[in-house]
């Protein structure tokens, strides 16, 4: 799946000082609503914390998937946000969170989101990567180093 293709530049956030999951979880849902999405930031809020109650988005590798399946939205937007310090977020391997990459799609076309989550679970799992991502300093590097691993991974 061509993931970058439903990423936007000025959907990438870096080194946000984001103090807990909870705390990331809200701001997502506001930085979403104010990208002119159409939803309102309650509605993504509650969205992404009844996912959140149903398990924990933590894939592990110090990544934090936090995605939703909202009435109203077409297509699947995605949102990359590195954090400035590892925050707790019940990952399913106990480790700190340092890369947030949010997902919302449409409920209509659910096998989207599916591809987005099966595809992010490929790339991410390699943790050079996922340093890489926490460590750069701009969007373009950022944008850059996921479309390299994707291009490497379709081939």
């Amino acid at each position: 799946m061509a993931l970058l293709r439903y990423l936007k530049p000025e959907h990438i956030y870096i080194r946000c000082p984001l103090a807990t999951k909870e705390g990331a979880l809200e701001w997502l849902s506001m930085v979403v609503a104010e990208s002119g999405i159409g939803i309102p930031q309650e509605t993504l809020r509650e969205k992404l914390f009844e996912r959140e109650e149903t398990m924990s988005t933590g894939i592990g590798n110090a990544v934090g998937v936090p995605h939703a399946l909202v009435e109203g939205i077409k297509g699947l937007h995605v949102y990359v946000v590195t954090l400035e310090k590892p925050i707790p977020f019940d990952a399913v391997d106990g480790k700190p969170v340092t890369v947030v990459i949010g997902l919302f799609g449409d409920p209509d076309t659910p096998n989207l989101s599916l591809g987005a989550l099966a595809t992010l679970g490929r790339i991410l799992r390699d943790e050079r990567l996922v340093d890489s991502l926490w460590e750069a300093h701009t969007k373009e590097e950022v944008y850059r180093l996921l479309s390299e691993k994707e291009e490497k991974k379709e081939s």
